[in-house]
């Protein structure tokens, strides 16, 4: 290199300089990030998994097959039985009513337990359960599964208050227990009576478990003949309970129109309020399986009885 063509020390340096700041700013400079890194950045990000709401189980009730009973009138009692069956009168059913065509069954009370979660549940003894009718029901769990039912079908319960207070409206339209003349005059066959001892027949065997014939147990509902109305199992099988409160000789005062039973009655102890019920069952003899046979139970006692239910028409 020529000397003319050599640089100064000063210009050296200078020149140099420029070039390593350069450098130096260069590699301190932050990462840009295009658009194109920016999304794939993002498309690795985990996606969020959606949260749902575990849903409740809906229970549908069994609906009750149900006849239909006319209104009418009909001779209650019988001068062939007991003293509480007498003396005979006039009842005047002033309103048509439907009425269960078989006793609650074990199928439809269970589905109830299970819409309420009731875990101790009737005791069918190891005799079945299904299509048998339930038995072991106090007169509390009959009418409660009345109202549970009225509400299932967006019906109006007919049942208010608790125990020895509860009420009946008459006037709503849901479900409940028939009154003792209801009962009766439904299972001689309403207008359609024929006159018979038991619910469809003079021979017990023919529309009736019985002690003669159960072998000591009850029997799926609908198996033997029904009354002229349809209705089975109205003598024998299983008690059924009744609206009414039990009094003995309540027949010497019962109103000639639509009875309800006695008010409250006034009893030493609580041990003696007890309800009416009806039927018989498969281990009582043939006399108690007479359509105008009377029994009676404590309200909270289960027992062997169960129940048929009625709704006004």
């Amino acid at each position: 290199m020529k000397e003319n063509d050599k640089l100064s020390r000063r210009d050296f340096l200078k020149v140099t300089g420029l070039a390593i700041s350069t450098l130096t700013i260069k590699a301190c400079a932050p990462t840009i990030l295009t658009p194109t890194a920016e999304i794939a950045l993002t498309e690795t990000k985990a996606p969020s998994l959606p949260t749902s709401e575990p849903t409740e189980k809906v229970i549908l009730p069994i609906v009750p097959e149900m006849g239909l009973v006319e209104s009418g009138s009909f001779e209650m009692g019988s001068i062939d039985g007991a003293a509480d069956e007498q003396p005979v009168h006039t009842v005047n059913i002033s309103k048509p009513f439907y009425v269960g065509k078989y006793e609650v069954s074990f199928d439809e009370f269970d589905t109830y337990c299970d819409d309420i979660q009731r875990f101790n549940r009737p005791d069918d003894e190891d005799q079945g359960r299904g299509k048998y009718p339930v038995r072991g029901v106090t007169w509390d769990d009959a009418i409660a599964y009345c109202n549970w039912l009225s509400e299932k079908e967006n019906l109006n319960p007919c049942y208010s208050g608790k125990g020895k207070v509860t009420k009946c409206d008459f006037s709503a339209n849901g479900y409940r227990l028939p009154t003792e003349a209801e009962w009766e005059y439904a299972a001689r066959g309403g207008q359609k009576s024929e006159g018979f001892i038991f619910a469809g027949s003079n021979d017990p065997d023919e529309v009736a478990w019985f002690a003669l014939n159960s072998d000591g147990l009850h029997h799926p509902v609908g198996e033997k003949k029904p009354n002229v109305m349809g209705l089975f199992d109205m003598s024998g099988n299983n008690f059924e309970w009744c609206w009414d409160w039990y009094l003995e000789d309540y027949y010497q005062e019962s109103p000639a129109t639509d009875p309800l039973g006695p008010p409250l009655p006034k009893v030493d102890s609580p041990f003696d309020l007890v309800r009416a019920r009806r039927s018989g069952s498969y281990g009582e003899n043939a006399d108690s399986i007479r359509v105008s046979t009377r029994s009676y139970d404590g309200p909270s006692y289960p027992g062997g009885n169960g129940f048929r239910l009625v709704r006004n028409a």
